[in-house]
């Protein structure tokens, strides 16, 4: 039977799903519209494209890490509450697509190609496998971002995970000899990148426009702290000549 765009449109307007799952659907049912429901419920699909618009404010940020410490990935998967960002399942999906990022012969280009991408424990695509567990968990979920960095041949890659799965850090270090203290060095780095959430490795990395509101926030600071010194010197008697000055203050602390 011919799939039609108007039967394509009946379905969709019926299910909500979308085109091409409709289109599918009414392939494999040979154009029948209740069967092709049915197929899209047993999917997930019609489930899934139900709340594809719903926010995904909660999630996992997880890594994974080559057994040489030459690659590593970090992934974000997200969903609606922080309950279904807990369970198992959901951990299971997000450690998936990294340990496969790790292993692929051709890392993707965007989370398009990733969601494309097979996973090698059950044959599907991470699509379709997130598609899956929206229809399980009644719940949206996107994959939001992800990231794959190589070492060089005299490098290092550090992953890191803080506070189960809430935020992770990457670090690539070029080491002069790898062993335990490169891997200590670069673990601490990447604990301080977890504390600090700097905006550059480098003050000459940052766009001026950035350093140049920094700085005019750091100066007003300073100031204020240095009016704080004077005040207070002046409280304990001390004499004009002999309060601290202001400039030398704001140098010492710049």
């Amino acid at each position: 039977m011919e799939i039609t765009s108007k039967l394509v449109k009946q379905l969709r307007d019926k299910t909500n799903a979308g085109m091409m799952d409709c289109k599918k659907a009414l392939q494999e049912c040979g154009g029948d519209i209740d069967k092709a429901v049915d197929w899209l419920r047993q999917k997930g699909l019609m489930t899934a494209r139900k709340r594809a618009g719903r926010a995904t404010r909660e999630g996992l940020v997880l890594t994974a890490q080559s057994p040489d410490g030459k690659k590593a990935a970090i992934v974000e998967l997200n969903t609606e509450t922080d309950f279904v960002a807990k369970m198992d399942s959901f951990k299971n999906i997000t450690e998936s697509i990294a340990d496969f990022l790790i292993n692929c012969s051709s890392p993707p280009a965007d989370v398009e190609a990733c969601l494309a991408g097979v996973c090698p424990k059950c044959g599907k695509t991470f699509g379709e496998i997130i598609q899956s567990a929206v229809g399980t968990t009644g719940e949206n979920m996107k994959l939001r971002r992800f990231k794959l960095i190589a070492a060089k041949d005299d490098g290092l890659v550090h992953a890191y995970v803080h506070a189960g799965g809430r935020l992770a850090v990457l670090v690539n270090l070029t080491v002069g000899k790898p062993g335990e203290e490169a891997d200590l060095l670069a673990h601490n780095i990447a604990m301080h990148v977890a504390a600090a959430n700097p905006a550059a490795v480098q003050i000459k990395d940052l766009p001026q426009a950035v350093v140049d509101k920094e700085k005019a926030i750091f100066e007003v600071k300073a100031e204020a702290e240095a009016e704080e010194k004077v005040q207070k010197a002046r409280k304990n008697n001390v004499p004009e000549n002999k309060l601290p000055k202001k400039d030398m203050i704001k140098g010492k602390m710049i």
